[in-house]
């Protein structure tokens, strides 16, 4: 029975390490791809050919720059990031401490971090 517990807890910390990844996936993914749906956005606007594809990678530089010149911005943006990494990192840690707590040593896991008696007195000699 304690097979069965110990495959729920690690089934249960397979799922909790999928959610977190796709969110920090997520999270990271948008804040990333934001420029590029700036710049498509714009070409798009603008006409669509590579007159257009130029202004529009020019102003998304340029409010790039902007964007990173703003004090504690580009902080604020990573830092929920960061923390929800080390919440996933405390919580995947966790339960795998509750797995291993379910799965105790069996008696031959036990005796073998015990020597045996003749290997004890053979080292003795």
């Amino acid at each position: 029975m304690k097979t069965v517990d110990v495959l729920v807890v690690k089934l249960l910390q397979l799922i909790v390490t999928t959610f977190f990844l796709f969110v920090l996936s997520l999270w990271y993914g948008s804040i990333l791809l934001a420029p590029l749906a700036v710049w498509y956005n714009l070409s798009a606007f603008l006409g669509g050919g590579i007159f257009a594809t130029l202004v529009a990678s020019g102003l998304t530089v340029g409010l790039g720059f902007y964007i990173a010149k703003l004090p504690g911005l580009i902080d604020t943006m990573i830092k929920p990031g960061v923390e929800m990494y080390k919440l996933a990192l405390s919580t995947v840690c966790g339960i795998g401490r509750v797995a291993s707590a379910i799965n105790p040593k069996t008696e031959t896991e036990k005796n073998e971090d015990k020597p045996a008696n003749s290997t004890a007195s053979t080292d003795a000699k």
